[in-house]
């Protein structure tokens, strides 16, 4: 299938979706979320995909909603549904089977750092330009900034971006904790598919249930978070995959796992 909005390559087990909207700034309208979320269902039954890559261009990975788009909201019915559309997007990228890497090299504002952050890693330029500016339009992140922001850096950092809106380098965002690295732009998208080669090694099986650990825990007690990494392990105890990989440790070999 082909897509007017994104790029799509596949190297190995990784499937690079790139976002290619370059007279918009890669703005996300209604048709982007829509193949982005159609791109996602794809891969989540593909097995051959291990993980993902999201990437933009070299100045703009992306600038968030198109305001073309956000300007015509004139209810708060059409408010709602408009922010619940980029959270759905987003929250299929946070509960996809697959690990996904953000990778971010220009601009990183509003529903764009929004995408940033539905994904499991994050490698950005350390002259990134990282940001919710929703503020200065009489608005809010609507992708769900106000939610994990906080989560993510605490509230004092969290209300200092969102109430002043003004970016931040990829550099400082990494000091915050918001990403996992800040590289010189060039090597972004290198450092990005090193990981990808990485991850692409281990257990299928163990990344999806670890990855729906973490996420379940953020919203639960500490106990049922407990409970649930134990069934975690009685799931994959029973995979051929915890076989191989316990008996490859003891044969001091290098696994080789196939997502059963």
């Amino acid at each position: 299938m082909s897509y007017q909005n994104l790029l799509l390559t596949r190297e190995d087990a990784t499937l690079i979706i790139t976002l290619n909207r370059p007279a918009q700034m890669n703005a996300l309208d209604m048709a982007s979320l829509d193949e982005l979320s159609q791109v996602l269902s794809e891969a989540q039954g593909n097995a051959e995909v291990r993980n993902l890559i999201i990437a933009g261009g070299e100045k703009f990975f992306c600038v968030g909603a198109d305001i073309s788009e956000v300007n015509k909201i004139n209810s708060a019915f059409a408010g709602y549904r408009f922010s619940k559309n980029f959270q759905r997007c987003f929250a299929q990228i946070e509960e996809l089977d697959k690990i996904a890497i953000a990778a971010v090299r220009g601009y990183a504002l509003g529903g764009g750092l929004e995408l940033m952050l539905a994904c499991d890693f994050r490698i950005v330029a350390d002259d990134a330009q990282l940001g919710v500016p929703e503020v200065n339009l009489g608005a809010l992140p609507g992708g769900g900034g106000t939610a994990k922001l906080p989560r993510l850096i605490g509230s004092l950092q969290a209300k200092e971006l969102l109430l002043l809106g003004e970016p931040i380098s990829g550099q400082a965002a990494a000091q915050l904790g918001m990403v996992n690295k800040a590289v010189p732009a060039t090597e972004v998208l290198s450092e990005a598919k090193a990981l990808a080669r990485k991850l692409a090694q281990k257990s299928p099986l163990a990344l999806q249930v670890i990855k729906s650990a973490v996420r379940e825990s953020m919203s639960v007690d500490l106990n049922s978070a407990l409970e649930f990494e134990a069934r975690g392990l009685g799931f994959l105890a029973t995979s051929e995959d915890f076989k191989e990989g316990t008996a490859a440790f003891l044969q001091k070999r290098r696994p080789t796992f196939k997502g059963l």
